[in-house]
């Protein structure tokens, strides 16, 4: 049986819907294939900009179509458009 791919991989962490478990994934990727700043780079987000980071991840993947309303209505409630350019805050 061959070892997923990464998108593979991230994808089944994303349908979790967990941002501990994104942060968890994140990391650990950052630690084995990145150097040190990357793995802070994770350590230092906070558990909403991993929340919101989630979301618009959900929303990037063409696989979990079944996902984007959800997450679209959870980046609008807080403050992101989707659909504006460049994905920017309304707020």
């Amino acid at each position: 049986m061959p070892i997923p791919s990464y998108s593979e991989r991230l994808g089944a962490v994303l349908r979790q819907h967990s941002p501990v478990a994104l942060r968890t994934f994140l990391r650990e990727q950052a630690a084995r294939f990145g150097d040190p700043s990357q793995v802070e780079d994770v350590d230092v987000k906070s558990d909403d900009e991993m929340e919101e980071l989630m979301h618009r991840m959900i929303v990037a993947r063409p696989d979990m179509l079944d996902d984007h309303r959800a997450s679209r209505e959870w980046l609008f409630k807080h403050g992101v458009d989707t659909f504006g350019e460049g994905g920017t805050r309304r707020n």
